[in-house]
């Protein structure tokens, strides 16, 4: 009985990934987030789960910045910034995983931990703990309450975003991936500071090998946000697939996507330097990096190196349809880049 219950659950498993594979786009229901959101899906080899919240603030040469992480795989056990985390289902909803984050204060980055911590998915809402800190997240779209011990609690509430919620994933069986994102304004404290900002919250679920990646996001003083995706080969490869950039021009209240930026990402000194052609549109940025925060994962299945840059745009020029975007048009930002390998 246990076996068939377990082969239905991976059977469902990738039926959600078809399913948002799909989507690709915002037209996701408030059901289908919250069904994502708060459940632990039954994991096939080289599955893995897990949730990533991500808040900025716009206040500061160095704004606030902070990220908290639930991550499970499949497997019994793996080494996570070296430290041994073993994976155990206890019972529906209820599993060991790692719980990790830091937190930017606008001064240095200071370092939540990592912590083989249990977690447990009730109605509508996440508790776990992080270096004895309780973690919860509860609420439903698009209003969420998330607090860590006594150090963060905030206020997740609907924003003025072009898209405000996402579906997408990559089908590819048996392989395949899928997630959702919420894009929110937040407001709170952190540290006992106040904090006013925006949210990201993101679920992923999948059932394939670690990969390289560059990712990142970048909001602007007047609303508008760039994000742009790409896997590559290995650490140092430039030849990049599976390339996306989204621009979300607020102020004329348009989408503009390039269907294939022929993305060219560098680093030099303390500056990564992102470039993309699509037809008629042409995109260069320059991100100067404020804070660094690195995580190693190995055994179990595969091995990946994850650094986290916390940046602020120091050029950023769009040029599409006759009409030139420049960083004076949209204002200061932050944001967040990625850099992943084996």
């Amino acid at each position: 009985m246990i076996y068939i219950n377990k082969i239905t659950g991976i059977w469902e498993n990738y039926k959600l990934i078809r399913e948002l594979s799909s989507i690709n786009g915002s037209d996701v229901s408030k059901t289908l987030l919250d069904r994502v959101m708060y459940n632990a899906e039954t994991l096939p080899p080289l599955g893995k789960e897990y949730w990533w919240f991500l808040f900025f603030g716009h206040d500061g040469e160095n704004p606030v910045q902070f990220m908290l992480l639930i991550f499970r795989k499949y497997g019994k056990k793996m080494l996570f910034n070296n430290k041994e985390m073993v994976f155990r289902e206890l019972e529906k909803n209820k599993f060991h995983a790692v719980t990790a984050g830091w937190v930017y204060d606008g001064e240095e980055l200071r370092d939540l931990g990592d912590t083989n911590a249990i977690v447990e998915i009730q109605e509508k809402k996440i508790v776990s703990e992080i270096s004895g800190q309780k973690m919860r997240l509860s609420g439903s779209f698009p209003n969420y309450e998330l607090s860590v011990g006594d150090l963060i609690n905030l206020e997740i509430t609907k924003g003025n975003y072009l898209e405000d919620k996402n579906a997408c994933g990559v089908f590819l069986p048996p392989f395949g991936v899928g997630w959702v994102d919420v894009f929110s304004d937040v407001d709170g404290f952190v540290l006992g500071k106040k904090f006013k900002g925006t949210a990201h919250l993101q679920k992923v679920v999948g059932a394939t090998i670690f990969g390289p990646f560059h990712w990142g996001r970048i909001i602007f003083q007047n609303g508008s946000s760039i994000s742009f995706f790409c896997l590559k080969t290995g650490k140092s490869s430039k030849t990049y697939f599976r390339e996306s950039v989204t621009f979300h021009d607020v102020e004329n209240n348009k989408i503009i996507r390039f269907d294939n930026p022929q993305l060219k990402i560098s680093k030099r000194g303390n500056n990564w330097a992102i470039a993309g052609q699509d037809n008629d549109k042409t995109l260069r940025i320059v991100l100067e990096t404020y804070a660094t925060k690195q995580y190693d994962m190995s055994g179990g299945g595969g091995s990946q190196v994850y650094i986290v840059y916390a940046i602020t745009p120091k050029e950023f020029y769009l040029k599409t349809e006759g009409r030139m975007i420049t960083l004076e048009g949209v204002g200061e930002g932050v944001g967040t880049f990625e850099d992943a390998y084996w």
